[in-house]
């Protein structure tokens, strides 16, 4: 790819696009991170005003050859919405709801609608979109659909492609389409590229050796989202939690494709009725390995969720005032780890006779539980929810280099095999002289593993594709998946070949050259990716530089490790839901978010910007922040950015003198 291309796509673009189109460093630099541990920076930013101008950019980038990648709120964990690419941000303008069917519980919404916000429409029809990301409160539709999401509630619903109906796209070649049920047979034109796509993907999966080969590679495991869902394609190939009809819908084949297919302009999807009556178990265990082997036990009991809390997680939660308060509402003194086990009902007493049921079945059984809290309030359930989806936070907010960092952490296995995996890692992990951190969704097989590494340290960076080969070696003996919810982007298309294997692999090659002849729809994603190690955020070379400060940083280990921080997870972008980020809930703007100003501190004091701290277009970006402090309290790793915004006004006071205002109004 020639810069001097990459240039006269961007001048194009901005002679056709309505809306924003973004080349300056900053700009750039916002959208370099997600909630991963890689950062790469984009050739330039589109925020597209209308779906004519994201037509645009995708025809503007086939016409020079210049990669593009689609992005929502940037939330993914293993970074697959950074990339060196154009990248267009759905999450200002086209985020509407644009029909709701309570008749038929489907709805039909546009990429950048944030998942909270559209669940909040669509409870006064008595429905939800079932998949339930700890992300919900700032995911947008458009990747939740792109990463094959689910959540807490995975044992009932299933995969969000177990709820796509039908999906409007743009593909590589800048034509338009509509992918839906029983795509073989829906007239397309002749000669289109859709006709082309649609005739290549029957002649490849006809062949008598694809079924065979999907077959015997897919994951047996329900709860799987890497690689692309061929078996979706082919009936009776592989496992499904929710029955799939037979009808070779190849909107099921683009969700999941982490935008390396075709580009989603609006999207069907199926809805499930919300829950009459809810109600919590919180049961305590002393140990971890105690726990997870009770997991399938507690699940004879017909649970809606099981997720667990970590002891390491929940001592740094109690590191936070108001988290500890949270904590501290339902958990007894501090337990090893907890089980938050819910239950749907019809009515209250049916759920306090389910967890009556649950207390004798431990007892009875000796399964090494301590007490059960039961928690039926509506409000202090949704207590327990909070803490239990900041849990990813809490862990990232461990002070200092070593940070339980996300790699490995998608897996999932039967339930009767979880507790083995999850002994068999640490004991791998340790054996490296690591730390184990876990979370998440215990009822599914799935406990989110992060080993606690030094992403700055050349040795532990190498540790890290030695543990996933090592687990790999377990997927394999245990009927586990890769990716499970997360998918694949940098952190494990690496080691597709490896976990699907060569033939699998090559059915996946062979739908991206389908789809994506000139792979320009985030390249290196799913297929042809380069190694996990590169990119890093903080890698081995990473170096700051700190000019004389005004404020003294040593409770957080320095000012460059308060920056540092922020992990990317963008829990500022909430819509909805406390204060932070008030600048960015008014504005919707990445560079006015608490990451935002995160990403361009980071970047002043590293020098991948002019001007360091005292420059013009950093003042810019911090003017907004009301210094409220509500990222104090709200961001689960309690970046302040109120008081790293104080040092670096005081370093562009040094360099350019105090303006007046600020020396009458003390600001």
């Amino acid at each position: 790819m020639r810069d001097s291309a990459v240039r006269a796509c961007l001048n194009s673009l901005e002679k056709k696009v309505v809306g924003d189109v973004r080349t300056d460093d900053y700009s750039r630099l916002f959208y370099s991170t997600d909630a991963s541990i890689y950062q790469v920076q984009p050739l330039g930013v589109v925020i597209p005003k209308s779906l004519e101008d994201v037509h645009a950019v995708v025809e503007e980038a086939r016409a020079f050859g210049v990669p593009l990648l689609a992005r929502g709120s940037g939330s993914s964990l293993a970074g697959q919405a950074v990339n060196e690419a154009i990248v267009i941000d759905f999450t200002t303008h086209l985020d509407g709801v644009l029909e709701i069917n309570p008749e038929e519980k489907t709805v039909r919404v546009e990429p950048g609608v944030v998942l909270g916000s559209l669940n909040g429409r669509l409870a006064e029809y008595g429905l939800q979109f079932g998949p339930d990301p700890a992300s919900a409160n700032r995911a947008v539709m458009g990747g939740v659909v792109s990463n094959n999401s689910t959540g807490a509630h995975s044992i009932l619903y299933g995969m969000t492609a177990d709820h796509v109906r039908q999906m409007d796209v743009i593909f590589s070649d800048g034509t338009r389409g509509t992918l839906g049920p029983d795509s073989l047979t829906r007239p397309v034109p002749n000669g289109t590229f859709q006709a082309s796509i649609q005739s290549k993907i029957k002649t490849l999966l006809s062949a008598p050796e694809s079924s065979r080969i999907v077959s015997e590679n897919t994951p047996r495991h329900w709860r799987r989202c890497g690689g692309y869902n061929l078996e979706r394609l082919l009936p009776g190939s592989a496992n499904f939690l929710i029955p799939q009809p037979d009808d070779f819908n190849l909107a099921r084949l683009v969700c999941g494709a982490e935008g390396t297919l075709a580009v989603i302009e609006n999207v069907t999807l199926d809805l499930v009725p919300l829950p009459t009556f809810t109600g919590i178990a919180v049961v305590h265990f002393d140990n971890l390995s105690v726990a997870l082997s009770a997991v399938s036990l507690i699940l004879e009991t017909d649970p809606s969720a099981v997720e667990l809390l970590d002891g390491m997680g929940m001592s740094l939660c109690r590191d936070s005032p108001l988290w500890r308060r949270k904590l501290e509402s339902f958990v007894d003194a501090q337990p090893e780890c907890v089980l938050i086990t819910e239950y749907f009902g019809q009515s209250e007493s049916e759920i306090e006779d389910k967890i009556d049921s649950l207390k004798m079945l431990l007892a009875s059984s000796k399964a090494g539980a301590g007490s059960v809290v039961k928690v039926m309030d509506p409000s202090a359930q949704d207590v327990v929810w909070q803490v239990r989806k900041m849990g990813l936070g809490f862990l990232m907010s461990k002070k200092g280099d070593h940070k339980p960092i996300p790699f490995i952490e998608d897996a999932a296995v039967p339930k009767e095999h979880l507790a083995h995996y999850v002994t068999e890692i640490e004991r791998f992990c340790k054996g490296l002289g690591l730390r184990v951190a876990y979370y998440a969704h215990a009822s599914a097989g799935c406990v989110h593993i992060r080993p606690l590494i030094n992403t700055k340290s050349a040795r532990e960076v190498a540790m890290m594709p030695e543990i996933t080969s090592f687990a790999i070696e377990l997927l394999h003996g245990n009927g586990g998946a890769l990716s499970s919810e997360h998918g694949d982007g940098r952190s494990r298309s690496a080691f597709n070949k490896a976990f699907f294997g060569d033939e699998l692999y090559g059915l996946y090659s062979d739908v991206k050259s389908i789809f994506d002849p000139q792979n320009l729809l985030n390249p290196g994603n799913i297929v042809n990716a380069g190694p996990m190690t590169e990119n890093l955020r903080f890698g081995d070379g990473y170096t700051s530089s700190l000019p004389d400060l005004h404020l003294d940083f040593s409770e957080e280990q320095g000012f460059d490790r308060a920056v540092e921080m922020c992990n990317g997870a963008g829990v500022c972008r909430k819509l909805s839901g406390g204060v932070m980020c008030p600048s960015f809930q008014a504005t919707r703007e990445e560079e006015h978010s608490t990451r935002g100003r995160a990403n361009a501190l980071r970047a002043a004091i590293t020098g991948n910007v002019v001007g360091g701290l005292s420059s013009k277009r950093l003042h810019d970006t911090m003017d907004l922040c009301l210094e409220c402090k509500a990222c104090v309290s709200e961001c689960p790793s309690s970046v302040d950015i109120a008081r790293l915004k104080v040092e670096a006004l005081a370093q562009y006071h040094d360099a350019h003198g105090t303006p007046l205002r600020s020396r009458i109004f003390g600001a």
